[in-house]
């Protein structure tokens, strides 16, 4: 239960699949509170689809959810979330999703992570990180951001390549492009 002197929004310690399944209730409620409309996925790398309703843009997002009271002694102000996929875990790409959002289930706020930012396999977080008054609706845009950036390039790079002929669009390519 919150009070003055607890910071923390659960008031029992929850399985990991419920922390997780909460995580991604959490973050789905961020999501909508930016603006943007979202809906479950129940995929194993997407859980949730986000889209603009104005531009229509859309993002994948991956959830992690961390309860900081299920961490061993001395880490008890501290939540880990893995970030590598796979039995080998190996760093998520593009082709993954867009964004990851990382839940701190017991405060219920959210940090948002470009997935092109993601350059190791494991964060750690002191549970004060999540308590900074903007962090939702900063990383968000930051993160959105980001990723039209890496979009922009990407197809530039692809139009480019095409128009100059490069590889098997060169057969396919009007003569006179």
């Amino acid at each position: 239960m919150m009070t003055l002197h607890n910071k923390f929004v659960a008031d029992v310690t929850l399985s990991q699949t419920t922390s997780g399944l909460a995580g991604e209730y959490i973050a789905a409620a961020s999501v909508l509170a930016r603006g943007w409309r979202v809906a479950l996925a129940q995929q194993d790398a997407v859980d949730l689809v986000a889209w603009h309703p104005d531009t229509g843009q859309m993002m994948r997002v991956q959830v992690k959810a961390c309860q900081a009271s299920r961490q061993g002694t001395g880490h008890k102000h501290r939540v880990h979330f893995q970030t590598g996929l796979g039995g080998k875990k190996r760093l998520p790409t593009i082709a993954d999703y867009d964004i990851m959002a990382m839940v701190s289930t017991e405060q219920r706020v959210v940090w948002y992570l470009p997935v092109t930012s993601i350059n190791t396999k494991k964060f750690t977080k002191h549970t004060t990180f999540f308590e900074a008054p903007d962090l939702e609706s900063d990383s968000w845009a930051r993160a959105v951001e980001i990723i039209n950036e890496t979009n922009s390039k990407s197809q530039t790079v692809h139009h480019n390549k095409r128009r100059r002929g490069h590889g098997s669009d060169r057969k396919l390519l009007p003569s006179n492009w």
